[in-house]
């Protein structure tokens, strides 16, 4: 004998239906979170800094990751058990672990040169083979709350169907917000952004510094407390107008290189521990 779902409303075609919009809804949102936490912060801060191309990592991640995560959560929609929805998005972190390391160091190096196709000879990233650590750690941190995020989905997307007010509609999404919101940050400040980021950012500082001081005589203590002197060799590169962007880096992410496009010419610096050591010119902007 056949036994009948304890709430038949949930066996409509319309409400299965609705279920698996709402799913496919979740699963977009929860990866447009994800990437706003992971990169988007990181590419705003970088857009009020002088960073060149600032929101292209965010924009490729986002479309990658929604697309995914749509994907996800109409598959855990459509399962409705909340075991099979936890394996789904357990699986969706391995592709999210994996952006996490090969969007800053592989994608968006490929990337850039399409908008600007002098840095296809000006960047020099490199992958290392313990950079696969990396992916394995960023998974380990987004299990976590991917796990929970699939848990809660498929009750949480019931819930949310048939409520009638708008905080019982969008509370699964909001909930995913605050999962989303811990597991990227924790990945934009524990890999390899952070590093890129500051250094990016310390060569901005220093800038500023020499820009705000043209034409006058610096304070010695000051202009050594900001690294002035790395700047010395291409003095007549700068301008006021530039954009910045990590050309290369070693592999423990302490000395990096930061390309800066002038008016008239490419500067590269060495930056070490977040403070730039030499710039040198290294093309002509045309």
């Amino acid at each position: 004998m056949k036994l009948q779902p304890l709430n038949p409303n949930l066996e409509r075609t319309d409400v299965l239906r609705e279920k698996h919009r709402y799913g496919l809804w979740f699963g977009l949102f929860v990866g447009l979170e994800f990437s706003f936490f992971a990169w988007g912060i990181d590419s705003f801060v970088l857009s009020t800094h002088h960073g060149l191309f600032p929101w292209l990592k965010f924009a490729i991640g986002a479309v990658i990751c929604m697309a995914v995560g749509a994907a996800a959560g109409w598959l855990a929609a459509l399962s409705d058990k909340a075991l099979v929805a936890l394996v789904i998005w357990l699986i969706t972190g391995f592709l999210f672990a994996w952006l996490a390391v090969h969007l800053p160091l592989t994608l968006l190096p490929r990337a850039m040169p399409l908008l600007e196709p002098q840095l296809g000879e000006l960047l020099h990233y490199q992958y290392f083979s313990d950079f696969r650590q990396g992916i394995g750690l960023a998974y380990v941190w987004l299990a976590i709350f991917l796990a929970i995020t699939g848990i809660l989905q498929v009750p949480m997307s019931h819930s949310a169907v048939f409520s009638t007010s708008v905080l019982g509609k969008v509370m699964p999404i909001l909930t995913a917000l605050v999962l989303m919101g811990i597991a990227g940050s924790l990945l934009d400040n524990g890999l390899f952004n952070q590093p890129m980021r500051q250094s990016t950012l310390a060569v901005d500082r220093t800038l500023q510094f020499i820009l705000a001081n043209q034409g006058q005589e610096m304070n010695s203590a000051e202009a050594r407390r900001m690294h002035a002197a790395a700047f010395r060799p291409v003095e007549g590169s700068i301008s006021s107008e530039y954009r910045l962007v990590v050309s290369g880096y070693e592999s423990d992410f302490v000395d990096l290189t930061v390309l800066i496009r002038f008016e008239r010419e490419w500067v590269e610096c060495e930056v070490v521990f977040n403070q730039p050591v030499l710039c040198e010119v290294v093309g002509s902007v045309p």
